[in-house]
């Protein structure tokens, strides 16, 4: 199975138990939280995939951070640690996240612009995207100084860039 796939697959399985019982808001926002701070601790994902600690050693640590609650989540988190699938964290939270957003008609939009956008332009940009994409937008922003001006908007395989960088760069080609 390729990285994706494994991915994928526990992504689903965590997404249909969520909706199972009604908790996949949640069950989101518990996920994402752990994985925000396991990312921020990448030797805690090493840690989890040490092989001299047994999986009941692993799960107890494991425990230990997260404490002895039987919920969706916990469960799903030890789950990963015995089946030694803990070290594809992020691309099972890719692939939930992904699930999550089209089950809610959420659009997730990275938008990186040369000046941090103001609260204006954010909503400006907000409307209209939503009104082109027919769904809720979560807007994901970055600033990168070397566009001078302008923006680039990505979602799903779409890319708009709208940057004077690249209009420089095509002038002077052309």
């Amino acid at each position: 199975m390729t990285q994706q796939t494994v991915g994928k697959v526990y992504a689903e399985a965590l997404f249909m138990l969520a909706q199972e019982e009604h908790q996949e808001k949640q069950v989101f926002q518990e996920f994402n939280q752990f994985c925000g701070v396991v990312e921020r601790q990448p030797e805690f994902i090493s840690l989890m995939s040490v092989p001299t600690l047994s999986a009941e050693e692993r799960i107890d640590i494991l425990r230990k951070i997260i404490g002895n609650e039987q919920g969706i989540t916990e469960n799903f988190l030890c789950l990963l640690v015995e089946k030694h699938r803990f070290n594809r964290l992020r691309e099972i939270r890719s692939a939930f996240n992904a699930l999550f957003y089209d089950a809610f008609n959420i659009a997730e939009v990275f938008v990186t612009s040369a000046t941090a956008l103001t609260d204006a332009q954010k909503e400006a940009l907000k409307e209209r995207l939503q009104a082109k994409l027919g769904k809720s937008i979560l807007l994901r922003e970055s600033v990168d100084s070397s566009l001078i001006g302008g923006m680039i908007v990505q979602y799903g395989d779409t890319r708009m860039d709208n940057s004077l960088r690249t209009r420089i760069k095509t002038f002077q080609q052309g």
